[in-house]
């Protein structure tokens, strides 16, 4: 059973990761290229990928909780006061996937659909796209969350060897 629940948390992992990379290194580049198209393909890419990634991270958090709660017997207790190599990158690990979470639904659920309406609506009419911080902050919030993802992934590493 342990093997099963460990292929799984890896294959969400990946999925995950694999679409977010995909993203960012084909789809906004295609997007910049041929501003057209391109953003309608960028656009509905995302959004059939946003209920893969959150059904990839529900899937991590609970058969992350199912493997730290019957494999190494990490209780609440134990995750807030416990010691050792292997607690503090799971604490790290976890802080970095809340952080992640809190990012994702500020960019998939309202400042990343504000901003792909505001980009339409100035593409429709011929208007410059907009600028300003809330287009930033979308920019920035998709980058920091592949990072803060590639640092989870990171510490998932380093977690199990000393």
């Amino acid at each position: 059973m342990y093997q099963a629940i460990v292929y799984i948390h890896v294959i969400s992992a990946v999925t995950w990761l694999g679409g977010m990379l995909f993203l960012a290194m084909v789809m906004v580049p295609l997007a910049r290229r041929d501003a057209g198209a391109g953003f309608a393909t960028l656009r509905e890419a995302a959004r059939k990928f946003v209920p893969v990634a959150w059904a990839s991270m529900l899937v991590l958090a609970v058969t992350g909780g199912y493997l730290a709660w019957t494999h190494w017997g990490v209780r609440p207790g134990t995750f807030f006061g416990g010691e050792g190599h292997f607690l503090q990158f799971l604490q790290m690990k976890t802080g970095l996937f809340v952080i992640v979470i809190l990012l994702s639904v500020a960019h998939d659920f309202w400042l990343g659909p504000m901003m792909m309406d505001r980009l339409e609506a100035a593409r429709a009419s011929g208007a410059p796209p907009p600028a300003g911080p809330a287009r930033l902050f979308v920019q920035w919030a998709a980058r920091v969350n592949l990072l803060l993802v590639l640092g989870v992934v990171a510490l998932a590493v380093w977690m199990t060897r000393p």
